[in-house]
């Protein structure tokens, strides 16, 4: 539900929108050698998801970490998966029934989530940002952090330096060329810093995709209620 202060859904945004979930969850699996759930359980344990967690997953793609983080929430928790892919959100949801989980998807990009202020525990932004040119990155990292509650927590997972000489699939720039500068997560966490978050653990993640960089974590916090 939104107020007269709250942006509403909204599926407009300048970054990668993936419209092929059949074909993404094929290639996840593929990528990760069937074992994307291990993946997903080390994202869940790096939040720190603990039961009657209120939890926002933007960008959640088909939502496989996103049922993750229901389970890890329980049923006194809340957990929102959002996407600006319409085709996504749908598979999501058929995904949730058939796992017995009540999750509300939301149809709508990170650079204006329809919630309230201080809506939600933790926030989830996994292989996300690199998708985003600058001005989508800055509106979303700004809406995570009206909606973090005091002492709230982000987890975002994405691509770290490559390996010199490695070919990956993915561009690192954000230009259709891959002619943008190169993404590397930790050079985002100054961003985080800039919408007032304090970058509390950082490191690579253990799980590795084939042909993709390795990537890394950032947990960031909002400051306490005063």
């Amino acid at each position: 539900m939104t107020t007269a202060n709250q942006p509403g859904p909204t599926t407009e945004t300048t970054g990668l929108v993936i419209r092929t979930p059949r074909r993404y969850d094929f290639r996840l699996w593929l990528a990760s050698w069937g074992r994307e759930g291990r993946f997903r359980d080390e994202e869940i344990r790096l939040a720190r998801i603990a039961p009657g967690d209120r939890v926002l997953d933007i960008g959640c793609g088909t939502g496989t970490l996103t049922i993750a983080a229901a389970r890890a929430a329980g049923p006194t928790g809340r957990v929102v998966g959002v996407e600006p892919g319409v085709e996504m959100i749908d598979r999501a949801r058929a995904k949730a029934r058939r796992a017995g989980i009540p999750i509300e998807f939301v149809a709508t990009a990170g650079e204006a989530l329809p919630f309230a202020i201080d809506s939600f525990d933790v926030v989830l932004l996994s292989l996300v940002l690199h998708q985003l040119p600058s001005d989508p990155l800055h509106r979303t990292m700004s809406e995570v952090r009206r909606v973090l509650a005091p002492g709230g927590r982000l987890l975002a997972v994405d691509l770290g330096t490559p390996i010199p000489g490695q070919r990956t699939v993915h561009s690192h720039g954000h230009g259709s060329a891959g002619d943008g500068p190169r993404f590397d997560l930790d050079r985002v966490g100054m961003l985080f810093e800039h919408v007032g978050l304090r970058i509390v653990d950082r490191g690579p993640i253990a799980f590795r995709f084939r042909s993709l960089e390795p990537l890394r974590y950032l947990l960031a916090e909002a400051p306490p209620a005063p």
